[in-house]
This record gives C-alpha cells, sequence and structure tokens, in this order.
C-alpha cells in the first residue's frame, strides 16, 4: 500500500490530493473496525509469507501456468545437472516412454467484509459484516504415456472457516472432489483432442473462466478439439459445466450447455492481435425479470489488443441473439482498457464498459446480457456484473515483469436503462431484491475504490492484497438496503 502512495505522489500529485481525503476516511474506520479486532490474522499471514519466501526461492526454470495442464518441464527431459526436490517431480520416468509429472497448490485466503452485499442479506445470515478464512488445496498428475497421450487428473480440496454465515457451495467450499481429469491425444496436423473434465480460459476471461479469485475455480464435463499453426490457435469445445457442493465426490453435471469456437490470432497486423469467437449457450438457470425459463444465447464478438508496450489497449464487442423463454434476445457489450506509460513501470489508465440494460419489459425482447461464466468484473469487494451498467474507470498501475502488479483504480459506475436491474456475476438478480421494487427512477450504482497488490517474487509463490471501498448510489439506496461495503484480502499461494 505504501508503495502505491507514494507513486501517486511523486507521478500523479492531483489525483492523490482529489482523493486523499476519501482515502484517510477509510483507512480510519478499517483500521478502528478490523485491523484491531482481527490482528492476530493478519499476523499468521505474514508469518506464512515470511516462511514461504524462505523455502521456495529455488528453481525458476520451471515454467508453471495459470492452467496447471499447461505447465512446460520440457527442459528436465536433456538436463543432466544435478536437480531440486521440486524439480524431481516433474520428470518421474516410469517404464518405457512413460513420465509422471507431480504438482499441486496451497492457497490460504482471509476476507473480511463490512456490509456485505450493500448489507442487503437473506433472513438465514447471522452477519452483514463477516471474515472469513477460505483453505484451497489443489494437487495433479500428469501421465505421459506416450508422446502423443497423456492423461491429467487434480484432486481439489477447499474448506471455509470463521464465517456463521451459510456457505455458498459454488464458490466457497467443496470438501473433494476430482477438479480435472481428462485424456488427451494429439492428431496430425497440430490437433489436439482432449476428453473429460476440465478448465477453460479464453482471452481476457469476459466470458470463460477459470474462476482464479473466489475459493472454488470452474470446471466443465465434455470435449475440447485444438489447432496450433504458427501464431493461429483454434479451440472448438462443447461442454456442460459442472455444478459444485460441499462435500466430498458430490458434484453434479448442469444441465447447462456451452459449446462454441475461439481462434486467437497473434499478430494479424503489426502490433495488433485479434480474437473472434462464437459460443452457444443454453440453461433453465439463469434469472431476468424474477423469472426463470429456458433460454437459448449466441454470443459472437471482436478482441483487439495489443503487446505490451508504452501505449497499450485493449478493446472488446460482442453482440448477443437467441430466445429466453418468449422473447428474443437481442444485447451488447462494449468494452474496452487503454493505458500509457509516463516513465518506466508507471502507468496511467482508463477502461470502462457500456452494456445496454432491457428497454423494456413490455415488448417481445429481451436485452439483458449475460456474460456466461466471466471472472468477476469488479474484483470481489461487490458481486457485481456489468450488465446495465455504464462504468467509466480511471486507474494508475505500477507494473515491474512479472514481480510486481499494483492498481489502484476507481470505478464509477451507473445503469444504463430504468427498466432493468442488476445482476451478479452468475447472473442471478442483484437487485431489486424484492420484485415488487422492480421500477426505480434512479441511474447511479455505486463508486468503488479498490487498490490490489500482487507480489511474485519466484514462480512457486505469490501474495496479494486487496482493500476495496464501495460507495452505495441512489439506486441500490432506492431498491432495498444501501450500506458502503468495506472489503479487505490477503492471499498467500504455494505452487510447485
Amino acid at each position: 500500500m505504501y508503495l502505491v502512495v507514494f507513486i501517486t505522489s511523486v507521478y500523479f500529485p492531483n489525483l492523490f490530493s482529489a482523493v486523499s481525503s476519501v482515502k484517510k476516511n477509510i483507512f480510519v474506520f478499517w483500521y478502528n473496525n478490523h485491523f484491531q479486532k482481527n490482528l492476530k490474522f493478519y499476523l499468521f499471514s505474514s508469518l506464512v509469507l515470511g516462511l514461504s519466501l524462505g523455502f521456495f526461492q529455488t528453481s525458476n526454470a520451471q515454467h508453471i501456468a495459470r492452467l496447471r495442464f499447461e505447465d512446460d518441464f520440457s527442459y528436465l527431459k536433456s538436463d543432466t545437472t544435478r536437480k531440486s526436490w521440486d524439480e524431481n517431480l516433474k520428470y518421474l520416468p516410469v517404464f518405457g516412454q512413460t513420465t509422471l509429472s507431480l504438482g499441486g497448490e496451497i492457497r490460504e485466503h482471509y476476507q473480511n467484509y463490512t456490509h456485505a452485499n450493500f448489507g442487503q442479506i437473506p433472513t438465514s445470515y447471522v452477519t452483514e459484516n463477516p471474515h472469513q478464512w477460505l483453505h484451497r488445496l489443489l494437487i495433479h498428475s500428469d501421465l505421459q504415456v506416450h508422446p502423443k497421450f497423456r492423461l491429467f487428473a487434480q484432486i481439489n480440496n477447499t474448506v471455509r472457516f470463521l464465517n456463521p454465515n451459510p456457505i455458498t457451495s459454488q464458490v466457497e467450499q467443496n470438501t473433494f472432489s476430482f477438479h480435472q481429469w481428462f485424456a488427451e491425444l494429439k492428431l496430425k496436423d497440430q490437433w489436439i483432442l482432449r476428453l473429460g473434465r476440465q478448465e477453460l480460459l479464453f482471452g481476457q476471461e469476459r466470458f470463460i473462466a477459470s474462476r482464479e479469485g473466489p475459493n472454488n475455480r470452474q470446471s466443465f464435463v465434455g470435449a475440447h478439439l485444438i489447432h496450433k499453426q504458427k501464431n493461429i490457435k483454434t479451440d472448438l469445445f462443447y461442454t456442460h459445466p459442472v455444478k459444485l457442493n460441499l462435500g466430498a465426490f458430490d458434484d453434479e453435471l448442469s444441465t447447462e450447455k456451452l459449446a462454441g469456437i475461439h481462434v486467437k490470432y497473434d499478430r494479424i497486423v503489426k502490433e495488433v492481435n485479434l480474437d473472434a469467437y462464437y459460443y452457444y449457450f443454453e440453461s433453465y438457470a439463469r434469472e431476468y425479470y424474477s423469472s426463470i425459463g429456458a433460454e437459448n444465447r449466441h454470443t459472437l464478438g471482436l478482441h483487439a489488443y495489443s503487446n505490451p508496450r508504452r501505449f497499450n489497449y485493449d478493446f472488446e464487442i460482442s453482440k448477443q441473439l437467441g430466445r429466453f423463454k418468449t422473447l428474443a434476445i437481442q444485447s451488447f457489450m462494449a468494452v474496452w482498457d487503454v493505458n500509457l506509460a509516463v516513465k518506466p513501470h508507471r502507468y496511467i489508465g482508463f477502461s470502462g464498459n457500456f452494456v445496454p440494460g432491457d428497454q423494456t419489459s413490455n415488448d417481445e425482447y429481451l436485452n439483458t446480457f449475460n456474460t456466461l461464466f466471466a471472472r468477476p468484473p469488479f474484483g470481489q469487494t461487490v458481486a457485481l456484473n456489468i450488465s446495465n451498467t455504464l462504468n467509466l474507470s480511471p486507474y494508475i498501475r505500477y507494473q515491474k515483469g512479472t514481480q510486481w502488479l499494483v492498481t489502484a483504480r476507481a470505478s464509477f459506475v451507473q445503469r444504463t436503462s430504468k427498466n432493468d436491474g442488476l445482476y451478479t456475476p452468475n447472473m442471478t438478480q442483484l437487485r431489486p431484491y424484492d420484485p415488487k421494487k422492480m421500477t426505480s427512477d434512479a441511474w447511479k450504482v455505486c463508486d468503488i475504490y479498490a487498490l490490489d497488490i500482487n507480489y511474485v517474487p519466484t514462480k512457486h509463490y505469490f501474495f496479494q492484497a486487496e482493500i476495496g471501498y464501495c460507495q452505495a448510489g441512489t439506486y441500490l439506496k432506492s431498491t432495498g438496503s444501501g450500506e458502503n461495503v468495506i472489503y479487505f484480502a490477503i492471499r498467500n499461494a504455494i505452487k510447485f
């Protein structure tokens, strides 16, 4: 946090003076109400951080990917030097051409909320100011049976502690399960076929994400065909998302269907990369107008972005068509992110989105946009989706290689239609909480101020701290409880 304050005051003095009073009030409230009460948790996490940094300072040559089945340890096959203990796990000869690779992740995550969900909580909840400890353990094995055939499996253990409120199974706890299990076959002409339960991730995760932030990651069961040629990668897939439950080996295959094609074209012209995609989604579980019914949705989009340089840009537009019950779907999304390096490692940027909501409930169209299985667009501070919002988000960033990524961001959010509500990232209706209060003349949703610190000193260790403050707007206050939200979290993850 001190690093961000220093960078802000030196390189952006006007911005610092404009928000300094807000920061001061947030900090004083957080310190008096949370830091002193929960000091032991912060000290424990710091101890984990210190021990981990001392223990995992070796083997920086390894490549640990976001999707663990994409880990690359091929250099070990020809490396005759003495290997570290963790490198020995990555290349274990079994018999003949068969080799085994083992790996895993341990993540401990502490969260603290003041007025979670703006103070609008179900009657079954005990408190609107919860704090909780989230534990995650992932262990995987990669059996390379033949140069063209392998088997991959990953077990998952996630548990929530301290919070007296009911557990949200989909994102907080899944006691034990096979998170991934699939067979992969390399076909001719650079084709790869993957069958089984697997993670998917495309682009900036605005539609299909690994869901790294919450305790439980998302997986899908189905077929995935991949083609790689020079600077073009094509993915074709047909899957069912997995519905997670609280116990051991009790996950269910969702009735929802997700299929599509995603083409990634690096450097289609100089300094321009382009993704083009089509997704088909079928569901009976998503909610609009406080109504659940049959949904068949087609998403087509383009995503253009630059390679890292002094000026960076990221633009994405998408159109959705289809049917929801008797309504024809006609919806649209535009997202942008541009930033400029004013000095080495120091950026000033502007991002946002424009996503129109439903225009009226009296016609034959549904204009509500569905982001399918996207990452939370506003972080963990609020469970708010971009559907029916206009968001303007200036930010400053410090980024040094893969070691430091620190972002201080403000997001000013309002509705784009008075005839539609707000939704969570999984498209559950967030507001109005009471269906009888479906209409409101208020536009303003909220102002979100967030600080996100990511520190990766080695390829084995990841530390993140996140502080967020959300000031509720007039729309939230007119449709239910409209308390301001304060969020604090620290994450320690060890990967090998």
